[in-house]
């Protein structure tokens, strides 16, 4: 299980990974982010983020089940196909958390 405190592999923008080798790994990260929080704050999501792992050196097919726990603020995120699950904290604060956006009236 991966355990992971994204301002760790962020640079000092706090918009972007540290380092290109984690490119991809912020991107997903990003990914689960925005649609934790868009849930939490009762906005409609286009799409559930998709698996990114790649078993066997083949792209894992699983949709992910993503869960914020409002009591702990860590997000949870479990592929029911490959198994891949992880925590990750530290996401207050950054510009993929939705629960700091105004909601717009249309």
């Amino acid at each position: 299980m991966w355990v992971i405190n994204i301002q760790h592999w962020l640079d000092e923008t706090k918009t972007a990974a540290a380092v290109p080798q984690l490119r991809l790994k912020v991107k997903k990260l990003a990914e689960i982010i925005t649609y934790a929080t868009s849930v939490a704050a009762g906005m409609t999501i286009d799409s559930i983020p998709k698996c990114w792992r790649r078993p066997k050196r083949k792209p894992c097919k699983g949709i992910l089940g993503i869960h914020l726990d409002e009591n702990t603020n860590q997000i949870h995120w479990y592929c029911n196909i490959c198994g891949d699950e992880g925590v990750v904290t530290g996401w207050e604060g950054l510009i993929w958390n939705m629960l700091d956006r105004p909601v717009e009236d249309h």
